[in-house]
């Protein structure tokens, strides 16, 4: 890995090819001294370009595949994992080069790549940054946490030492772990678009449950903390830093939004979500003045709310509030999604993804139509996602104002889903892939009931066609079971034949 990150630092710096690299970064506002203090480099856009430079050092191509700098194809043969990337080394709390990350030039997909789990790394266990800020962290006693690599070396630029990554928005009880090595005080920043907000949620509660003492800053405009700091400097950001609220008050602000809750179910709905942290607070000071702030955003006596938070707590919050319409459809949702079949993962699972990333919308009604969902309430939820999109400020949490209660509720299930992966072109593939399969499941159980009654009938014919129909969707399954491609793709290509061009889940 060392070696790997001397190699990037030398093309990125003295390279031909890593000119666009080098304009890139200076518009970034980084120039030669940063790259240096931070160790940024260039992947060449060759496909072994690593592979030879580690080669001529005595490294065999399974070697460097082992250390997550190279991929192996399925012809066995090798090739350099990260390519035409700007490459930002990370570092473990023993400043050793674990693993790498790195950053397309443009806007294609997916933006970043990381190293691959191996012996040396793991993304959960990482925090960027972490042995530059450790000093600062002590001194100030307390740790700023953001999203991204460029977010720490810009806050690092302007003199915010103590401030780390967590490699994307998948806070990890790990990663809590190793930051109460050095302070229990943290302010997370993530970006505010509606993934930031929902990991920042779920880093909330991993901190708190921890032990840590946790607040949130909240970044204006929708900007990210690299483009904060960049625009407005280290006095602002100290301002937005003293001003964080506290853990209770930024759910308080999620949960109830800038309108006035009016309503018994909004307001249950908003205790729902703020009293599991309430009920986590070792403090009673630090309770009652939660409460206060509850009763304070929802307009209601403090003796109310303790009353409520005094009957969450004696039922463990286990069937606390009242079975209302909106509650009532969030329980459903989570009840069917507690042993979902492959289409409801998949139709979930492929819905989150275009909502966060809407573009690759287009190739979705390209290959399934206008409504590719079977649930109704994810066809409206992503005919307003793309009617959306083209806003300069979208943000997926707003579309909600134009859904009805139960697709509200399904959409702010949605947002809190987590998508597994960091190239969203290829999950999107897999899930099309699996939406595919049970599309072709379904027929099948369909042709088997239309096959009996067109034999019954004595319609010949139609039987005939209906059987080999089915015979070739059976074959199909029989080829993916057994992963062969090229013969899976040939009877793909023979189904759209039969069919008619009227594809059954094929892709």
């Amino acid at each position: 890995n060392s070696l790997a990150k001397d190699f990037y630092c030398r093309v990125l710096q003295h390279r031909r090819e890593a000119a666009a690299a080098r304009q890139y970064l200076i518009g970034r506002g980084l120039d030669r001294d940063a790259w240096e203090r931070f160790e940024i480099g260039f992947a060449p856009p060759e496909w072994n370009s690593l592979l030879g430079f580690l080669g001529r050092e005595g490294y065999r191509p399974g070697e460097v595949a082992e250390a997550g700098l190279a991929v192996k194809n399925e012809a066995g043969r090798y090739y350099d994992r990260f390519r035409g990337r700007v490459i930002f080394p990370i570092r473990d709390a023993a400043a050793r080069v674990a693993g790498f990350g790195g950053r397309v030039l443009d806007d294609s997909l997916p933006k970043y790549v990381n190293s691959p789990e191996t012996p040396f790394f793991s993304k959960g266990r990482m925090l960027y940054g972490l042995h530059l800020a450790r000093p600062a962290i002590r001194e100030k006693k307390f740790v700023v946490v953001v999203e991204g690599y460029l977010d720490v070396i810009t806050a690092h630029l302007h003199g915010i030492t103590n401030t780390v990554a967590t490699l994307g928005t998948a806070f990890t009880v790990e990663q809590g772990r190793l930051l109460m090595n050095y302070s229990r005080d943290v302010v997370i920043a993530y970006d505010a678009d509606d993934a930031g907000v929902a990991a920042t949620i779920r880093g909330l509660d991993i901190l708190q449950d921890l032990g840590c003492r946790v607040r949130v800053l909240s970044i204006p405009d929708g900007k990210d903390p690299d483009d904060l700091i960049r625009r407005h400097g280290y006095d602002f950001w100290e301002e937005l830093i003293s001003n964080a609220p506290s853990l209770i008050e930024y759910k308080l602000q999620q949960a109830a939004g800038e309108r006035a809750v009016k309503t018994v179910a909004g307001k249950l709905e908003v205790m729902r979500v703020v009293f599991p942290n309430l009920a986590g607070m070792s403090s009673e000071v630090e309770q009652e003045e939660g409460l206060k702030a509850v009763a304070r955003v929802l307009n209601l006596s403090w003796e109310t709310v303790a009353g409520e938070f005094k009957r969450f707590n004696k039922k463990k919050g286990n069937k606390w509030l009242k079975p209302d319409n909106f509650t009532k459809t969030k329980h459903n949702i989570l009840s069917k999604e507690a042993r979902p079949d492959a289409r409801t993962r998949a139709e979930a699972g492929l819905l989150r993804l275009i909502l966060e990333e809407p573009a690759l919308g287009a190739a979705v009604l390209d290959e399934m139509g206008k409504e590719p969902f079977q649930n109704p309430s994810y066809n409206k939820i992503f005919k307003c996602c793309l009617e959306n999109a083209g806003r300069p400020s979208y943000r997926p949490v707003e579309i909600s104002g134009v859904l009805e209660d139960e697709e509200q509720a399904v959409l702010s299930w949605l947002l809190t889903q987590e998508i597994p992966g960091a190239d969203p072109v290829q999950i999107m593939k897999e899930y099309l892939e699996s939406l595919g399969r049970c599309s072709r499941q379904e027929r099948r159980e369909i042709l088997l009931n239309e096959i009996s009654k067109a034999e019954k009938s004595g319609n010949k014919s139609l039987y005939t066609k209906l059987w080999r129909e089915y015979i070739i969707l059976r074959v199909i399954a029989e080829a993916e079971k057994a992963g062969d491609r090229n013969r899976l793709e040939a009877l793909l290509q023979e189904y759209r034949k039969v069919s008619g061009g009227n594809d059954v889940g094929v892709p």
